[in-house]
Parts: C-alpha cells; structure tokens; sequence
C-alpha cells in the first residue's frame, strides 16, 4: 500500500510540476511587463514634473528680469516678446537634465517647440493667476 501511494504521489507530482512551472512563468512575465510600465511611468512622471519646474521657473524668471523693466518702459513690442520666449526657453534648458532633455525629445519630438508651447501655456497661466503647468497636458 505504502508503494502504491508513493508511486501514486510522484505521478501526480511529475504531471503538477510542468503545469504549475507554467502558471509560475506566465506570473513572472506578467509582473516583470507590470513593473516595466511602472518604471517607466515613474520615470515619465519625474521628467515631467522636471520640465514643469523648469518652464515655471524660466517663465517667472524672464518675466522678472526682462519683461517686466521692458514693460515700465512701454517698450514691451512683438520683437521682444519674441525675444523673451527665447530667454525662457533657453533657461528652461539649462534648468533640466540631460536625461530630461533625452527623456522630451523621444517623447514629445522638437524640444524647443515643446518647451515654446508650455512656455506660453504658463504665461497664460501666471498672467490669469492659475498656477503652474500640471504634468503632460
């Protein structure tokens, strides 16, 4: 009888082992794709954050050290508005990483139109008094 069971239990174990080894595959390509996206959407979320930080801060800081003596003057015109998203734009890239410049042109393409468009997104915002950028949009 003590044969039987043994030999019993280890046909039931070589037919489980080959199944559950699967089950257990399947789980372990399943976490590691989950922990992938999570990394990369942590990484995502920090440059973002990064690019955020940076245009509010090239924007506050043109608009005080440009803009606003230009604006006392009258003497803000269309060519230095032009001139001042330069600034921004060119404090904005000193302000990120390399890895955050890296990160924004793979994802959004030409990092000066990117930086350009939310550069007057927050202009638009600081002026109205909204606040600053929110992530991604």
């Amino acid at each position: 009888m003590n044969e039987f069971l043994a030999t019993l239990l280890q046909a039931v174990l070589v037919a489980a082992v080959p199944v559950c080894a699967a089950f257990i595959g399947k789980g372990l390509k399943a976490l590691a794709a989950y922990l992938g996206q999570k990394s990369e959407s942590d990484a995502a979320r920090k440059y973002l954050e990064a690019a955020a930080d940076a245009i509010s801060t090239a924007v506050a800081y043109t608009s005080q050290v440009y803009v606003d003596k230009l604006k006392e003057t009258g003497q803000f015109t269309k060519e230095n508005q032009q001139e001042a998203l330069g600034i921004a734009v060119a404090q904005a890239k000193n302000l990120l990483t390399a890895e955050a410049i890296t990160y924004l042109q793979t994802a959004y393409g030409d990092l000066n139109e990117y930086l350009k468009s939310r550069i007057e997104a927050e202009v638009r915002n600081q002026k109205m008094g909204v606040g600053t950028l929110t992530l991604g949009t």
